[in-house]
């Protein structure tokens, strides 16, 4: 019963945690999982025909190359987390994705769990289950798209991650629709089938729409070389059907090609962003780009032998996009790459070349075993139109909960599927019903198995339930905004640590630094003192998480400035330097010290790094926030280099407008010095271009500044003006 609870997976969303759309998700697949694996070692140990019914089954999965090569995969993973830069990330991973070792684990285990519980009708009824979570799904999807949500993401929270499970959907329903005799369950298959079409083209995800096509084509083309034999209707077989649509699929395609940049595709959910893709598109460049430097934190003669053979390790890519962040990614994604959104650039640079080949072998033989099925059916050509279009979908983003238990699910059922090709000598048989056999063999069965429950067990109640509900009561009590109750009640939150903490301290930190001036004084100074200890001993925890340094050190610079507390400064000078160590070419972090030595008056250090990456900033001009920041350095050095910082802003603000909205603030107050600087100055072009900015952004005082305008060019001369 818990395993088939799992087809419900991609529909739990908790609002009360940080991340509503994966941490009830991932609560509720372990809840279930050591559930069924509890009841599964009950009944191994008090069952003895269950005991020699396993032990069977296991010997001959060893023998499933499918199998085997699954099991190296998660041999290597194991591999690469202890040899891992940052262990605790490896094994642990982080409380966004629950992933890492301890939560691959788990689909490991559900993958093997299946394999040994569910026979023709158990996974019957999983995939019968996944059509209702699929209705729900892409009902979901469509509220919201009415709603005006250009790419609905439903339940799942993301679009991508909706399209990516509604592949497994149209599997399902064919599975479904072939083994279900009763109409009511052929009618709904199909209603699922239309809908899961639907659902992916609304999401509008090329990647996903691209694999549903070739996988459509794939095994159209299959059709037509193994259809002969099949009768679809009286004379019409599946080769000529499967010709038939082959053809009108190149004509539409062509016609699509052709016609692509008018304007009615741009109506056509799904085509509308296929219409207009190219090499110079912002999400395939920066895609391009982040693989570059995937590539580069994998060469041996940069990072050894180590590294290319068995990788970074486990949610370790952070670390290795860090090293060789690539600048041209600065104003292309604002984001840190945790995932190199290309799953085989996921696994080279986590796994190693060794779990690249291990991975590889995963999808060579799931191949293998579809084709190498001699009956011809729609479960087959399921199984094969999901590899294909899912296989696609990877190649332009990476698993997630409510596509890992789709993935693992094809893939045991793929091996049961195909069980019938591997057979048990009669030697084997007999030698499984002896005494000897009957001792040893159950035995290590069970011990592995109770071995592997206690594991998940120790990781549920040591990490996942102690994080989750450290998120929630940290959630409720920051919720009433009470300075006294947060001071009372959060001490608990931060004890045990787990992976809740980065986001809990984090959260703690820009919370309490953001509201200081808003709340009383002294318990102000008492709460940011508090968030300050908590967050050094984060770093004291997880030296290597650089994201964490980043953000502290923001916080001990900005707050030392306003508060003039040279101490805090120094700190913030001191995480920037070492975040630099592990992320030298990000241009934000080489800026955010620059501003830091400004507060100290080292202005010289501070031109130095600046000098360092002028020929990045003249060279790129797609660096918008670049030219921000060296404009603000400037303009902080006085009024000497006020045109220079004039010039770097306005640079900005063109290529990148809401710059300005976004430090709306600082920027208004830097402007209205030009204001002055540039009238005094009597430069007329830099005034009018300064009054233009102001207004276009709704300053509120930017009318007088306009009368200004207007008096200079009907008298050509200066008004007089007090700006005091």
């Amino acid at each position: 019963m818990f395993l088939w609870l799992l087809a419900f997976t991609p529909l739990v969303v908790d609002n009360s945690v940080f991340f509503p759309h994966i941490s009830g998700k991932n609560l509720f697949l372990e809840i279930c999982l050591i559930s069924a694996g509890t009841l599964f070692i009950v009944n191994f140990i008090y069952s003895q025909s269950f005991r020699t019914e396993i032990t069977q089954k296991i010997t001959k999965l060893f023998r499933h190359p499918l199998f085997i090569s699954i099991f190296a995969f998660i041999f290597i993973f194991i591999i690469s987390t202890v040899f891992a830069v940052d262990k605790y990330g490896a094994f642990w991973g982080n409380i966004e994705r629950a992933e890492g070792l301890a939560g691959t684990m788990f689909f490991f285990f559900f993958f093997v769990l299946s394999l040994l519980v569910f026979e023709k009708k158990d996974w019957l009824l999983f995939f019968k289950l996944s059509l209702f979570t699929t209705v729900i799904l892409v009902l979901g999807a469509f509220v919201e798209f009415f709603k005006g949500e250009t790419r609905p993401g439903s339940l799942t929270g993301n679009p991508t991650f909706l399209a990516g499970y509604l592949l497994f959907s149209i599997f399902s329903c064919l599975a479904v629709f072939k083994e279900e005799k009763q109409k009511f369950w052929k009618y709904f298959s199909i209603c699922a089938f239309m809908l899961s079409f639907l659902g992916i083209f609304i999401t509008q995800t090329k990647g996903t729409i691209l694999g549903l096509f070739l996988g459509i084509v794939i095994v159209l083309i299959y059709g037509a070389i193994q259809g002969k034999a099949v009768i679809v209707y009286r004379k019409l077989n599946l080769r000529k059907l499967s010709v038939a649509i082959l053809f009108l699929f190149f004509i539409f395609f062509s016609i699509f090609i052709l016609t692509r940049q008018d304007a009615i595709w741009q109506k056509v959910p799904g085509f509308a962003r296929l219409a207009v893709i190219s090499n110079m598109d912002a999400s395939i460049e920066s895609r391009l780009i982040a693989i570059q430097s995937s590539i580069e934190a994998i060469d041996p003669a940069q990072n050894g032998w180590k590294k290319f053979l068995i990788g970074w390790g486990p949610d370790n890519l952070i670390l290795a996009f860090g090293k060789y962040f690539s600048p041209e990614l600065s104003n292309q994604q604002q984001i840190w790459f945790e995932r190199a959104h290309n799953k085989f650039f996921d696994v080279l640079v986590m796994n190693g070349f060794l779990g690249l080949l291990a991975y590889f072998s995963i999808w060579f033989f799931f191949f293998r075993s579809v084709l190498k099925v001699k009956n011809f059916s729609l479960v087959n050509l399921g199984l094969l139109f999901f590899g294909v279009s899912f296989l696609v979908h990877l190649l332009f983003i990476f698993d997630q909960i409510s596509s890992s238990i789709p993935f693992f699910a094809v893939l045991a059922f793929t091996i049961y599927y195909s069980m019938n090709d591997i057979n048990i000598s009669k030697e084997t048989e007999k030698g499984l019903t002896s005494s000897q056999i009957n001792n040893k063999g159950p035995f290590l069965v069970g011990a592995s198995l109770v071995f592997f429950v206690i594991f998940l067990s120790f990781i549920f109640f040591r990490n996942t339930l102690p994080a989750y509900f450290q998120m929630r009561n940290y959630l409720s009590t920051v919720k009433n905004l009470n300075p006294n109750i947060i001071e009372s009640k959060l001490d608990s939150v931060f004890i045990p640590f787990t992976t809740a903490q980065m986001d809990i301290r984090k959260d703690f930190l820009d919370g309490v630094s953001g509201n200081y001036g808003k709340i009383d004084v002294n318990i102000a100074e008492q709460l940011f003192e508090k968030a300050i200890s908590k967050a050094e001993d984060y770093i004291a925890k997880r030296p290597q998480n650089f994201l964490f340094l980043i953000s502290l050190a923001g916080v001990y610079s900005n707050k030392g400035n306003v508060l003039k507390n040279i101490d805090y400064i120094k700190k913030g000078e001191k995480y920037f330097r070492q975040a630099l160590l592990f992320t030298p070419n990000r241009p934000d972090v080489s800026y955010g010290l620059a501003v830091n030595l400004i507060y100290q008056e080292k202005f010289e250090e501070s031109f130095s790094i600046l000098n360092g990456l002028d020929g990045r900033i003249i060279l790129d001009s797609n660096l918008a926030d670049s030219y921000y920041y060296y404009g603000f350095i400037l303009w902080s050095r006085g009024e000497m280099n006020y045109t220079s910082s004039f010039n770097n802003f306005e640079k900005a603000f063109n290529l990148k407008s809401e710059i300005y909205t976004q430090y709306r603030k600082k920027s208004e107050g830097i402007y209205t010095t030009f204001i002055k600087y540039f009238y005094n100055k009597k430069d007329k072009e830099n005034f009018t271009k300064t009054v233009k900015r102001l207004k276009e952004n709704n300053y509120a005082n930017s009318a007088p500044l306009e009368q200004i305008l207007e008096y200079l060019e009907k008298n050509n001369t200066w008004p007089k003006v007090d700006f005091n």
